[in-house]
């Protein structure tokens, strides 16, 4: 089971959500803890953004990156698509 770290700024926006919304993102970090690599819609990213991964959750993508030897999820980035990768 790794540890989920959120970067503070990916915490604001992610306190600003919708209820909903928020939750759908709160479960979606939960199944990251259990099965970090091995879900169907993370995307390994490449160019600019290598070595992070990137899950979509409906119009938000969020962006992190795993570090195996310490079994860690750190959450750089939660946001729309257009915003997210710059």
């Amino acid at each position: 089971m790794s540890k989920v770290i959120v970067h503070r700024h990916a915490a604001k926006y992610l306190n600003r959500l919708p209820k909903e919304t928020k939750d759908q993102i709160k479960e979606i970090l939960k199944e990251l803890e259990d099965n970090t690599l091995g879900q169907s819609n993370v995307k390994h990213m490449v160019g600019e953004w290598a070595g992070y991964h990137r899950i979509r959750a409906g119009r938000l993508r969020i962006i992190f990156w795993y570090d195996q030897s310490d079994d860690v999820v750190y959450i750089d980035h939660i946001g729309p698509r257009g915003d997210v990768y710059k």
